[in-house]
């Protein structure tokens, strides 16, 4: 697997001349990580740069967000994607998707001459797989940004609260997979009287929150935006602390909502919990991390079995030609069911919840692999 990339802050916008591969061996690292394709993408006129990963398409077509980021290198940048492009193929496999990994990945920088453009750009290079991938919003993409892709391609979902929650979606996802830890932790499976910790108050994170207020539990919440974080304490009652204490708090369990790898072996060794379950993707800094936790008694859902609901729905739609918000909850009794096997796989074999997630999905992958496999469209 790639190294773990973290990016807990933007950094300087580094330019493209200087985001440079340093000395990837690019065909050796897609037969290590077993990736179909890798894409750069390079538009000078708008300042697009980044790349698509495709991972796998044995099961379908390749689904997976895009995200603007301020990488320090490309290296960081297409690491990030692969890493990303993995876990995309190992949620849909675990969900049960007639569909595959992929990521799109922008590099954010100083040389950006027209944004609106550059995602008209990004749509264009989206398009150009004929339905091979499909893309949505993350990290760094507003709705507005994902309507602008959807301009120039047929690929691209938007957001839409009326027909298309996504949010709504990996929020009740993630409400199933406390359910499903709490009660593997032997304190039953309803919310109401929990503490839980919230890390993170974007769209995610805030729509977790106003969720676990209503089913009656108490919520802890950070978030480095302060502006963020008290627009959301109000709207919810949450209990506001600084970023850096999360790790501290008493409660039944942590919820990070923010960017990948914060649970690191310091973080992890903070924490003042019976399970971690949250909606942020890769929150793992190192495979072991998921041991550690095991052997400190905190249950860990494993996130891409968690937040599988916004690519459950992406899916329906694009694949099935339905979106019914009707069935938004029932995403959540699916995650439930998903993430109790993981927990008694994990106590009857003693392995980490993480390594048997990885091995049930992987289990329902085509193998072995090849082209001839793989998801090609009709032209």
């Amino acid at each position: 697997m790639a190294r773990m990339v973290t990016y807990n802050a933007r950094s300087a916008k580094p330019h493209p001349e200087t985001a440079h591969l340093s000395g990837i061996d690019v065909l050796a690292l897609m037969r290590d990580q077993e990736l179909e394709q890798i894409v750069a993408l390079n538009d000078p006129a708008t300042g697009l740069s980044g790349f698509v990963v495709i991972h796998d398409t044995t099961r379908g077509p390749a689904i997976g967000g895009c995200r603007l980021w301020s990488y320090p290198t490309a290296d960081a940048a297409l690491e990030d994607a692969i890493r990303l492009a993995v876990a995309m193929t190992r949620k849909c496999a675990l969900a049960g998707l007639n569909a595959g990994g992929g990521k799109g990945v922008l590099i954010d920088h100083a040389g950006i001459k027209d944004r609106a453009g550059m995602l008209r750009a990004m749509g264009r290079y989206v398009e150009s797989f004929g339905g091979r991938f499909y893309t949505s919003g993350d990290l760094g993409l507003s709705g507005a940004d994902i309507a602008r892709m959807r301009e120039t391609s047929r690929y691209v979902a938007v957001p839409d609260d009326r027909k298309l929650d996504l949010a709504g979606a990996t929020a009740w996802g993630v409400l199933g997979g406390m359910r499903a830890t709490l009660a593997a932790a032997g304190l039953g499976r309803s919310l109401q009287g929990r503490r839980v910790v919230v890390q993170g108050l974007g769209a995610m994170g805030a729509r977790v929150a106003a969720l676990l207020v209503k089913e009656g539990a108490t919520v802890i919440a950070a978030d480095t935006d302060a502006a963020v974080a008290e627009r959301v304490a109000s709207s919810t009652g949450a209990r506001l602390v600084a970023p850096e204490d999360v790790w501290d708090q008493a409660a039944d369990l942590f919820c990070p909502c923010a960017t990948s790898g914060v649970l690191t072996s310091e973080t992890a060794a903070r924490l003042r919990v019976r399970g971690v379950v949250g909606a942020a993707n890769n929150q793992l800094d190192a495979p072991e991390v998921d041991a550690e936790l095991m052997r400190r008694g905190v249950l860990y859902a494993p996130d891409y079995a968690v937040n599988s609901g916004a690519i459950t729905l992406t899916a329906r739609e694009f694949l099935e030609r339905r979106s019914d918000l009707r069935d938004i909850a029932a995403l959540g009794e699916r995650v439930e069911e998903t993430v109790t096997r993981i927990f008694e796989t994990s106590a009857r074999t003693g392995n980490p919840p993480q390594q048997v997630a990885d091995r049930l999905a992987d289990d329902a992958l085509v193998r072995p692999r090849s082209t001839e496999r793989q998801f090609w469209p009709l032209r």
